[in-house]
């Protein structure tokens, strides 16, 4: 009975059952044709013994493993890899059928190889999550047939394995290749011209022409009876925060993730491009009732905490208390930091009730403020509109699109640095501008 729920009958089995059946019924007919069918029967019984005997001669005539890695990056693209390795003695074709995580919603997933005898083939698939958390991986089914093909038997192998979806830590890794590479501006970082110089003193050397006078160092020139120049170096040992709204604001999905998975994404790409920069990153995660708090450091374990919090951060359903987060920020951070703080605007009305909060806290820190572009609003404001509805609800969203526009002047002028991003260029935008404002010494 166990071998029994193993055996499949393919396709081609039904045909050509139905074909033996029609020469039966010509049979009535055309007796001569009776001959022919039981032939065709007898073949078809033998077809079937072969198959039978074939498949069910080894106990496990092939061996698969799977391989997936111990994380996967949220919003890429991940590897799956599947092994196989064949003991049987003629070419087997496989089909294969994997338990994926409940959370793709894949119901249609099949893979068709083939594997000759004593061959080791690798076979790669890719999954995309846009869902942090645990995903489980349950059994993976391998159907085997042979060159007959009339019957399947299916193996199944225990690979129940889960797997936990980090922030996206390809995308960090990519950034990082990205800032610290020579051809950095062919690849979305931008290459800023540093204006004067650093102020923290790094060391002196020999003058060469070129270097500015005011960095002579007459005593030294005087000792050594030539010119020597101190040489500076940018500021380090900056406390860099990216503070994270958590809110309802951040719900809204675009291609797949929410406002709050694209931000996860960033701050990990970001904090992990300052303390490459050798300065000190921490994290604010605030919402309406509860907040989060990672004081800015330089330890050797900053980024693994960084990404554990990023990792269990939730949304909520409540605004976010501007007040409870400028309070943090007054009672846990001592002296000037930069705050890189990712929110979002539904409208200008919306932002004129925090302005006043914002701009205590620009008072003591350098407040950067990044949200996010609409970019369905933006398509259905250029699309043809068909109806008195149609043009009605354009100009609604074109009145609406103004108002986020005119909330980044609204900032500017309050002296307040801002970033509008689109959801896919935030982590770009968000480097460039930690860069920019580290060259100009604003910090």
């Amino acid at each position: 009975m166990k071998y029994v729920k193993e055996i499949f009958l393919k396709d081609r089995t039904f045909y050509l059952l139905g074909g033996i059946i029609a020469l039966f019924l010509a049979a009535f007919a055309w007796p001569l044709v009776m001959y022919i069918a039981w032939g065709a029967f007898a073949l078809f019984i033998l077809g079937l013994a072969s198959d039978v005997y074939q498949l069910f001669r080894f106990w496990r005539p092939i061996q698969i493993t799977r391989d997936i890695g111990k994380h996967f990056s949220l919003s890429d693209e991940n590897p799956v890899l599947i092994k196989m390795e064949s003991s049987f003695p003629q070419a087997l074709k496989v089909r294969l059928i994997d338990e994926i995580p409940i959370q793709f919603q894949t119901r249609d997933f099949e893979i068709y190889e083939e594997i000759e005898p004593a061959e080791e083939k690798v076979i790669r698939y890719e999954l995309r999550p846009v869902k942090r958390g645990e995903y489980w991986f349950g059994k993976l089914n391998a159907f085997i047939s042979t060159s007959v093909g009339l019957m399947e038997r299916r193996i199944q192998f225990d690979l129940d394995t889960m797997v936990k979806v980090y922030p996206s830590f390809i995308q960090m890794r990519a950034f990082e290749l990205m800032v610290f590479s020579a051809d950095r501006s062919q690849l979305g970082i931008k290459r800023i011209r540093k204006l004067g110089h650093g102020y923290e003193f790094s060391d002196i050397r020999n003058y060469v022409i070129g270097d500015d006078p005011r960095t002579i160092n007459w005593k030294a020139s005087s000792r050594t009876n030539k010119l020597m120049v101190n040489n500076y170096q940018d500021e380090r040992s900056q406390q860099i925060y990216a503070v994270i709204n958590k809110s309802r604001v951040m719900r809204m999905p675009f291609n797949g993730l929410s406002l709050m998975d694209y931000a996860i994404n960033s701050t990990l790409a970001l904090q992990n491009i300052v303390l490459q920069n050798q300065d000190h990153a921490g994290l604010i995660v605030f919402s309406g009732k509860s907040e989060t708090f990672l004081r800015a450091e330089r330890k050797f374990n900053q980024r693994q905490r960084l990404l554990d919090i990023l990792y269990n951060i939730n949304e909520d359903q409540l605004e976010g208390n501007y007040q409870a987060l400028y309070e943090t920020i007054k009672k846990n951070i001592r002296g000037r930091s930069m705050l890189m703080l990712f929110t979002n605007f539904m409208s200008l009305t919306s932002l004129h009730r925090v302005l006043p909060i914002l701009k205590q806290i620009n008072r003591s820190h350098l407040l950067t403020l990044i949200f996010f572009e609409n970019t369905e609003l933006e398509a259905y404001i250029e699309s043809e509109p068909e109806t008195l509805l149609d043009v009605s609800s354009n100009v609604l969203a074109a009145r609406l699109s103004n108002e986020l526009t005119q909330v980044v002047y609204e900032l500017r002028n309050a002296g307040i640095q801002a970033i509008q991003s689109k959801p896919e260029d935030l982590t770009a935008n968000s480097i460039n501008k930690y860069l920019e404002l580290k060259s100009r010494g604003m910090i």
